[in-house]
């Protein structure tokens, strides 16, 4: 008895592992696509202030991830609300990013969703004008005009993204598109959906043999339900008609 419930625990365990590997696998795929990428749609963005800032996620060992997935890349464009203005978009250290912007009134993006697109704001006074971005040498990405591009390649650190006027003006308006791409992680999604139906499987058939499989009374021995004495496939002695 005690190895059949440990089977159908087993079983039970198996079949609920391969269903959240299966979910997890195909809600990858749904969401990357086969382009591997997350991507936000071109989303109407403003703040009254003179910048919006993004941090970027502190990030540990992203060389050794991308040895095994390849170059992860944020790519960010922006078009101005308004006709004739240029935009400035610039990924850099976050102490220098801090540092630029200490005094000048800016909007601070504490949570951002891609699919759907969701900013949490927070804002930063400040009474001092923003110099140009574009004069600025910390960026380690960059992109201005009427229509930037910006893409960069995730590495090791803390960053902040940073959209302003090229002219560090406020108020600042535009529609943006930012998107993630990681390689492989369809193909990577495709196969935890593969793996997860195959354990779910696994784990079903084994529970539905063991539930078919008699189980044996304790103490009960091989040949259980002949009668004792009786050895089985023997016939029972007649009973004697003299007496």
């Amino acid at each position: 008895m005690t190895k059949r419930v440990v089977l159908i625990a087993l079983s039970i365990l198996l079949m609920t592992v391969g269903a959240l590997t299966a979910i997890g696998g195909g809600a990858v795929m749904a969401v990357f696509g086969t382009s591997d990428t997350l991507d936000s749609g071109v989303q109407h963005v403003s703040t009254p202030t003179s910048a919006l800032t993004l941090p970027v996620a502190a990030i540990q060992d992203a060389s050794g991830v991308q040895a095994v997935l390849g170059s992860i890349r944020l790519r960010v464009t922006a078009i101005p609300a308004g006709p004739g203005g240029q935009i400035f978009i610039g990924i850099g250290p976050a102490a220098a990013v801090d540092r630029y912007l200490s005094r000048v009134g800016h909007d601070e993006a504490t949570d951002v969703t891609l699919a759907p697109f969701r900013l949490t704001l927070v804002r930063h006074g400040g009474t001092v004008s923003a110099a140009p971005p574009g004069f600025q040498s910390f960026w380690v990405a960059e992109a201005s005009g009427t229509s930037p591009a910006m893409s960069w390649t995730v590495t090791d650190g803390s960053y902040r993204l940073v959209v302003m006027n090229a002219d560090g003006t406020a108020p600042v308006r535009f529609d943006a598109q930012v998107a993630i791409t990681v390689p492989h992680l369809f193909a990577i999604g495709a196969s935890l959906l593969a793996g997860g139906i195959v354990a779910l499987v696994a784990g079903l058939l084994l529970l539905l043999a063991v539930l078919r499989s008699r189980p044996r009374p304790p103490g009960a021995s091989p040949g259980y339900g002949v009668p004792s004495g009786v050895a089985s496939g023997t016939k029972r002695p007649e009973p004697d008609s003299r007496r």
